[in-house]
């Protein structure tokens, strides 16, 4: 529950029953006490009862009853040891109460945290704890794909997020099982895709782009020199879907989709910059995407068969036709 507004509400109802049955004197010094005890709890990690004590000229069991009243009208006061006293971790007067959706919400994109790995998870727990003192159940569920989560298993990530953040120049030392070799790149963005994370980067800061698992990151160096974020960056990353975008797509082809697919492809996207150009009578659809590289599309394609063809151009049907006839004959 997220208590603030609600606890006030419980501290205005006390102050009421405290009016009519005190002295206005007594009523007044109580309620100023009760008010500096929550601001000073709200402003300072611990608060001494011998010091609220003396504030207040009043005994210590005087404040202690003072602790007692605010804990049972649900301010969430504990005492670390004998004498201070303390909200609980990630509790404020500053939260807002939360609405089930809003508290649902916040539950579902802490399970999508979890799948992205412990720096996420991490995170997210903490703003969660500081936004609702109670974790909720969500009603949703999403599943991502299984692959690397970031974690101890990327010992240079730390390096790569305040070169991101700083728009320092880098030196990368990369091996992959074809190739070893020093990359000096503008790194961009950490990115995420298919279940595996990658450094979107400009090597040698040029402006093609390209991308580096996370995972075969050997080394990472600093430079002493700075570069400028591209504006369309996010852009670029939006028209994406998967690691296969550059900035130039200057590659136009044509789909079908047969009927037994068609609605997929008009509620989601699957090719970049997709667009539905007809709607045949049988069902099916003429569908024109615009690409930098074959790759972006090939293997989006093999997935879909035998309800996308590939109408033009004429060298990616016979690449995708190559490759289909590559795999066939290794059942000979």
């Amino acid at each position: 529950m997220a208590v603030s507004l609600l606890c006030l509400q419980y501290v205005y109802t006390l102050i009421t029953y405290f009016k009519m049955s005190t002295k206005n004197t007594s009523y007044d010094k109580k309620v100023f006490r009760l008010f500096f005890i929550l601001n000073q709890l709200d402003s300072r990690k611990r608060v001494s009862s011998a010091e609220l004590a003396r504030e207040f000229n009043v005994s210590l069991r005087t404040v202690q009853r003072d602790i007692v009243l605010l804990n049972t009208t649900g301010f969430p006061i504990i005492s670390s040891e004998k004498g201070y006293h303390s909200f609980m971790e990630g509790f404020s007067l500053k939260k807002m109460m939360l609405t089930r959706e809003e508290a649902s919400l916040l539950s579902f994109l802490h399970d999508i945290s979890k799948s992205l790995g412990e720096k996420f998870e991490d995170s997210f727990s903490s703003i969660l704890k500081k936004v609702v003192s109670k974790e909720q159940d969500s009603a949703f569920y999403v599943k991502l794909p299984e692959g690397s989560k970031i974690s101890k298993d990327f010992p240079y990530i730390k390096e790569l997020e305040e070169a991101v953040k700083d728009n320092n120049k880098i030196v990368l030392h990369y091996k992959t099982l074809e190739k070893e070799g020093d990359y000096k790149v503008c790194p961009l963005k950490i990115t995420f895709f298919d279940g595996f994370w990658y450094l979107l980067s400009q090597v040698d800061c040029k402006e093609w782009l390209r991308t580096f698992r996370l995972d075969n990151i050997q080394g990472v160096e600093m430079l002493n020199e700075y570069f400028t974020l591209p504006k369309n960056i996010n852009t670029i990353l939006n028209e994406s879907v998967n690691i296969w975008f550059s900035e130039k797509k200057d590659k136009k082809v044509v789909l079908k989709v047969d009927k037994e697919a068609a609605n997929y492809f008009k509620q989601q996207t699957y090719f970049p910059l997709q667009k539905i150009t007809k709607e045949n009578r049988d069902g099916s659809l003429r569908i024109e995407t615009m690409i930098c590289h074959n790759e972006e599309i090939i293997y989006t394609i093999l997935r879909w068969i035998p309800h996308v063809h590939v109408i033009e151009p004429k060298y990616l049907k016979k690449e995708i036709k190559g490759k289909i006839v590559e795999y066939l004959n290794t059942f000979k």
